[in-house]
């Protein structure tokens, strides 16, 4: 039986009228609009919150938490059948979810999957695939110190295409991307405790944009459920992951809130405060890291197949880089632009080659629940 893990921490309306800063004399439809603009994971919990406090929803509040409940149902099997292909492991998303309280939904955008090496990349898209028709495939390479990764991707429709966010499963072979501008290198490998994976990966955003309420709430809910690391354990994880700076501003985040100020253990504070000022000082002797050299995978055959196998196979056409996998065909590039000529050489050598060969299908063919394109 699993530990539990669900935080106690009283979430509620009135706390969220005081993160969200809307007057509590408004009504509740003005605190949805303005959780609207710090994305789905807050909206959906006001939802949440809403149905459980017994303010009335329209069909429409309704149909919406419904549809979000569906996703994270989706999500949900596609990560129990991700977990059990060996060397896979999840992190944010159905991991974050089992820390909120009791009740409450934390949707989820996307399942990021991290792979120990490409053959167990495919097969976690196999096992998508095999659950999921899936429309688009993503591709990025980096090279780096004579080490290839790979960022592979798969989306598909939201449930309602006009409201929701497209669906995805994001798969790396590595842990932790970095920012090597910044001195902050690629990092292969999650932390070996799946909460310190979690807390690091949350804290990893900070290279893409600034931290927003999702991120302070996801903190929140950790730190106060039976899950919650040792502050020492997680201040060494975060120094050996290069990531105390970023962090310790999460938690000063957090701290920013009264009501949420206690939630952050004075241990883990001090801890990180002399791990970040080391870890910037680090940065700064160091300087900008070379980056890696990237390429990316422009899609040439769809709908995504369920190929059999668990390589890619490259072919260079005289400098035009023709690229197959299990899922599809690709066509890789440097850049955002794709050169016409080069398209043409590319389709015209996939024509002349044999079809890839599709897998059996599996034994049980039904669609998990949430599945609709």
């Amino acid at each position: 039986m699993n530990p539990p893990t669900r935080s106690v921490f009283p979430l509620s309306l009135d706390l969220l009228y005081e993160l969200l800063d809307v007057d509590r004399d408004l009504a509740p439809r003005h605190l949805l609009r303005r959780a609207r603009q710090e994305g789905a994971v807050v909206s959906t919990l006001v939802l949440s919150l809403a149905e459980r406090e017994g303010v009335a929803l329209g069909e429409g509040s309704r149909a919406e938490l419904a549809r979000m409940t569906r996703r994270c149902e989706l999500y949900r099997e596609l990560d129990a059948a991700i977990r059990a292909v060996p060397g896979a492991r999840t992190v944010k998303g159905p991991s974050l979810n089992r820390y909120y309280p009791e009740g409450l939904l934390r949707s989820v955008g996307d399942l990021d999957v991290v792979v120990p090496d490409e053959a167990t990349l495919w097969r976690v898209l196999a096992e998508v695939l095999d659950r999921q028709e899936a429309v688009e495939v993503l591709m990025t390479q980096l090279d780096t110190d004579g080490r290839r990764d790979l960022l592979v991707s798969v989306w598909w429709l939201g449930e309602d295409p006009m409201l929701d966010l497209d669906r995805g499963v994001e798969v790396t072979t590595f842990a932790y991307g970095g920012l090597p501008e910044r001195g902050v290198p690629l990092r292969p490998e999650l932390p070996a405790e799946q909460v310190h994976a979690d807390v690091l990966a949350v804290a990893e955003e900070r290279f893409q944009r600034d931290f927003t309420l999702k991120d302070v709430l996801d903190l929140v809910c950790v730190l106060t459920s039976p899950a919650a690391p040792d502050p020492a354990a997680l201040v060494r994880v975060a120094a050996d992951q290069a990531l105390a700076p970023e962090l310790e501003e999460l938690c000063l985040k957090v701290t920013g809130h009264p009501a949420l100020a206690p939630v952050v253990p004075a241990q883990l504070l001090d801890g990180l405060r002399e791990s970040a000022r080391l870890e910037r000082a680090r940065r700064a002797a160091l300087g900008p890291l070379a980056g890696a050299p990237r390429l990316y995978g422009f899609q040439l055959t769809e709908p995504l197949r369920r190929g059999a196998g668990d390589a890619m196979e490259d072919h260079d056409l005289d400098g035009v880089l023709l690229r197959r996998t299990p899922v599809a065909d690709l066509l890789l590039v440097t850049g955002e632009l794709v050169d016409p000529a080069d398209h043409e050489v590319a389709q015209a050598a996939l024509s002349a080659l044999a079809p890839w060969p599709e897998r059996p299908a599996p034994a049980t063919a039904a669609a998990p629940a949430g599945s609709g394109s």
